[in-house]
């Protein structure tokens, strides 16, 4: 499924998106869409269940411009900021909903500006909007500290009640170059905490920094 807003396998998972595309600066190397789903591919390793993969597709600036009230916008800024793709994959474990996202911009600054974007739409009542507009009651959004991971990082957790029950979902959001990524796991309140996200995004930035590394 789609960003912004993922419900997983559970009865409501829910997990952030990105939004936005790059400019300026020193060009990037391109990563390919096989480069960004291998990124997002998570395993077990380090984490307190095993996961199961569920979906994984690429996504178009297109398609990603499609989750904001103003598509056209988004588009634009996904052109002007150079985002080249993004993959994004979803897992369930025991109990529990993983998202993994990446996507890749043609330059550092891009990817910074995005990153920059991507935080305050998550800090704004834009996102909160979204959530509501979806039948989704008691939603609350709260920064934590952030793992330390990528170049920039931003940590969320993100409370709703779906069918009568609350879910918490543990948000990580980070820049490594010209790579924006998030790591997301959802819950019952009070049956996760924000390490496992932690886990799941330090996989996927050890995976973008050994893709650099081998670019020329």
């Amino acid at each position: 499924m789609r960003k912004m807003v993922m419900i997983a396998a559970l009865a409501a998972m829910v997990a952030l998106a990105s939004a936005c595309g790059g400019g300026g600066e020193k060009a990037a190397p391109v990563l390919s869409d096989a480069d960004l789903k291998s990124i997002v591919t998570i395993t077990s390793e380090g984490l307190p269940w095993q996961v199961t993969p569920e979906t994984d597709s690429a996504e178009s600036n297109e398609q990603a411009s499609q989750v904001f009230a103003d598509p056209s916008k988004w588009l634009a800024n996904y052109e002007k900021r150079g985002r080249t793709g993004g993959h994004v994959a979803t897992f369930t474990g025991q109990a529990v909903g993983v998202q993994a996202q990446a996507e890749s911009y043609t330059s550092t600054g891009g990817a910074k500006e995005a990153f920059s974007a991507v935080r305050d739409f998550t800090e704004s009542s834009d996102l909160l909007s979204v959530y509501e507009s979806q039948g989704y009651a008691g939603v609350k959004i709260d920064k934590i500290d952030a793992a330390k991971v990528g170049d920039d990082a931003a940590a969320y957790r993100l409370q709703v009640t779906a069918n009568g029950q609350q879910f918490d979902t543990f948000v990580i959001l980070f820049r490594r170059g010209a790579v924006l990524a998030q790591a997301s796991v959802s819950a019952a309140t009070g049956t996760s905490d924000s390490s496992a996200t932690g886990t799941v995004a330090n996989q996927m930035d050890g995976r973008i920094q050994s893709l650099l590394s081998g670019q020329p």
